[in-house]
């Protein structure tokens, strides 16, 4: 249990945790201020709320001093004797990323979430951009943080806000979704939640996005051919997004001038492109990209964007007619962009991209949290309305915007996917499994789009299965390699999704994998099932080796587990006494099931990441086990016994011992019944 006391000096406070561990609080102050810690200590969990007003000056009318507007108010931690940590940071004013820390002197500016761990308990401390003012970490020396809440505009010379959560637990998991939990209950917005979100079900759906296939040469034509290339190939797409080079812009000042799609490329209109793709290729939903500002610097005044839109426009200094930082206004911007684009177009969803570009174009005007949070606002209620929350959020991973998005789902939760970057994967990898200890909290992730025809292919699809988000591809045209999406999908096109978001197995939590020499894990849920998908990502380009262990998920405790290997399809124990070794060469991916040791137990299609996925119906009698299966393939199962007989449609058939304790049967039909009788 957290505890709070004052030090005998006036402007310091410790928080104890019962085993001892003691955090020291202490403020900063400049003269003239007066500054206070407030803390409200709970169970588990800790919340800090720093108070601060600069002194009046005499005479009142005349002028006065404010807290700068990015420096605001600064107070150290102290957290002494951590040896290892992960933060979570803003590394880019769009992105964020892990950074792996020996000693708290190494802590990067801007970090959101810090987590170690003493003893046998974590420790997680978070970040909280609230009502007004923004909060960041930084290390101050080897002992200590410097942190600092600022406002992001002048003229106040009062600061109040919460600003840190500490959250403390065996269960590292458990801590961040704790700590995101009180912040979020003390600011009033437990609906923002990801548990409380809504995911939006054209995503349990394979897509295909424009971007990498085209980037700003994306045309009518192209789209088609990329789309007959689906046909004979037989990959069933149910949705498409038409990304960035589509809309009418000045693509020199990057400003948005019209509604429609570029006449040099979309010669009949955006519609008539949207009504070839549902009606000729059986595309279900399709979708636009757009910025947040309309295009990257806003609307170009004179033109029929702006001529539409205008009622919801507002001028900068700078000149920039952008989306109005209120949400009223803001709303009244995306509605009739959003309404032209659904009844004009049959547009059914959208990719909002260049979203933390809010606090940049108001910062020194609007505070963090009033910007973003009306504009969001502004763009959820449209989104809601039109699209029935079906949103892309893109490049707005700043606290800001992660803090203030009511009702959307979905967000980007990486740096984009770069086909000609060298060893690309590995900062992908690294960047989508632990930003999600924060961001997971709050939505699902998009993990982005991938090629299929790539060097680093088969790593890209693997860790699609583990994500738990949209899985859609942006090869060029003729370039799909359909052996990478199959593995992933059904037939109607719908993807074998993990029930939570994809994060770091406990072993990694606090190692860099690009140099520890063990492969980066990355675990989710499959119903009763988890599902670790490892990574060789070393920087050295050595083989990786290290061991899959049920302490490694907080859930496997108490239980005896099977693992099944996807590419030696084989079967090991897992119990508290064994461990499954792990070893890859560089680059190289393996995928594991993890299933209760039952006396019968049903794998799946082998050919699928996720077996169990194609598990449709399934009954137990005596000494038999039926079960539908949707797929053809090779059906898998574990069995104690072997079976005396194997029927597939009611007729006897042949199974073949595929290695200890494991079986298969081949199955050719769709909506087959396997029944296995002992």
């Amino acid at each position: 249990m957290f505890q709070s006391r004052t030090t005998t000096q006036c402007r310091e406070k410790e928080i104890v945790w019962d085993d001892g561990v003691v955090f020291l609080l202490s403020l900063c102050p400049k003269e003239g201020k007066a500054e206070e810690l407030k803390v409200l200590c709970k169970e588990d969990a800790a919340l800090i709320c720093p108070e601060g007003q600069i002194n009046v000056q005499e005479p009142c009318f005349g002028p006065q001093k404010y807290y700068d507007a990015r420096e605001g108010l600064t107070y150290e931690f102290g957290l002494p004797a951590v040896a290892c940590a992960t933060a979570v940071y803003q590394h880019k004013d769009w992105w964020v990323r892990p950074a792996f820390v020996r000693n708290l002197s190494e802590l990067p500016d801007r970090t959101q979430m810090l987590l170690f761990k003493k003893a046998e308990v974590y420790f997680v401390l978070l970040s909280v951009c609230g009502e007004v003012c923004r909060t960041d970490m930084c290390g101050k020396d080897e002992e200590s943080l410097l942190i600092r809440m600022a406002p992001g505009a002048g003229n106040r010379n009062r600061l109040f806000d919460l600003s840190l959560v500490i959250a403390a637990g065996k269960d590292p998991y458990r801590c961040c979704e704790r700590a995101v939990e009180e912040a979020l209950r003390y600011l009033g917005r437990d609906f923002m939640l990801r548990k409380h979100r809504t995911y939006p079900e054209m995503f349990e759906y394979f897509g295909w996005c424009s971007w990498d296939a085209f980037y700003h040469q994306v045309s009518h034509r192209g789209i088609m051919e990329k789309m007959q290339e689906f046909r004979e190939k037989a990959v069933p797409v149910k949705w498409a997004l038409i990304d960035d080079g589509w809309l009418s812009a000045d693509y020199e000042e990057k400003t948005l001038t019209g509604l429609d799609a570029r006449e040099s490329q979309f010669s009949e209109g955006l519609g008539s492109c949207v009504r070839e793709l549902k009606e000729k290729y059986g595309i279900e939903k399709v979708g636009v990209w757009h910025a947040v500002m309309g295009y990257w610097n806003g609307v170009k005044e004179g033109t029929p964007a702006h001529d539409a839109l205008q009622a919801g426009l507002e001028r900068l200094p700078d000149g920039r007619l952008l989306p109005a930082s209120s949400a009223d206004k803001a709303f009244l911007f995306y509605d009739r962009w959003h309404a032209w684009l659904k009844h004009h177009c049959g547009i059914d969803f959208v990719k909002v991209d260049g979203q933390s570009a809010i606090s940049l174009a108001y910062g020194g005007m609007k505070t963090y949290g009033e910007a973003s949070r009306e504009i969001q606002k502004g763009l959820n209620a449209s989104a809601a309305l039109h699209f029935e929350n079906r949103i892309i959020n893109c490049m707005g991973m700043a606290s800001e915007d992660m803090w203030n998005r009511p009702s959307s789902a979905v967000s980007r939760s990486s740096d984009d996917f770069v086909p000609n970057e060298k060893n690309g994967f590995r900062e992908h990898v690294i960047q989508n499994g632990y930003n999600s200890l924060l961001q997971g909290q709050f939505y699902w992730g998009d993990w982005d789009m991938f090629y299929t025809d790539h060097r680093e292919n088969r790593c890209n699809s693997m860790l699609r299965a583990v994500s738990g988000g949209p899985v859609y591809v942006s090869d060029k045209v003729r370039e799909t390699d359909p052996a990478y999406i199959w593995p992933l999908i059904r037939k109607d096109g719908s993807i074998i999704r993990c029930d939570s978001v994809g994060m770091p197995t406990m072993d990694c939590l606090l190692a860099d994998p690009v140099t520890s020499g063990k492969p980066l894990k990355i675990w989710n849920r499959f119903a009763e099932r988890y599902v670790v998908a490892a990574f060789s990502i070393h920087r050295e380009e050595e083989r990786c080796e290290g061991v899959l262990r049920i302490q490694d998920i907080p859930e496997l405790s108490d239980h005896k587990w099977l693992v099944y290997h996807w590419t030696a399809r084989k079967i090991s124990p897992l119990e508290e006494s064994c461990e499954v070794p792990v070893n890859l060469a560089f680059g190289e991916a393996e995928l594991y099931l993890i299933l209760l040791d039952r006396q019968v137990q049903l794998i799946g299609i082998l050919e699928k990441y996720i077996g169990p996925g194609v598990i449709r119906r399934l009954w137990e009698e005596k000494d038999a086990v039926g079960v539908l299966v949707t797929e053809p393939g090779t059906f898998g199962f574990a069995a104690k016994r072997k079976p005396g007989q194997v029927l597939l449609n009611g007729r006897k058939c042949a199974y073949e011992s595929m290695g200890g304790n494991l079986y298969g049967v081949h199955i050719s039909k769709e909506n087959s019944v396997v029944e296995l009788r002992f």
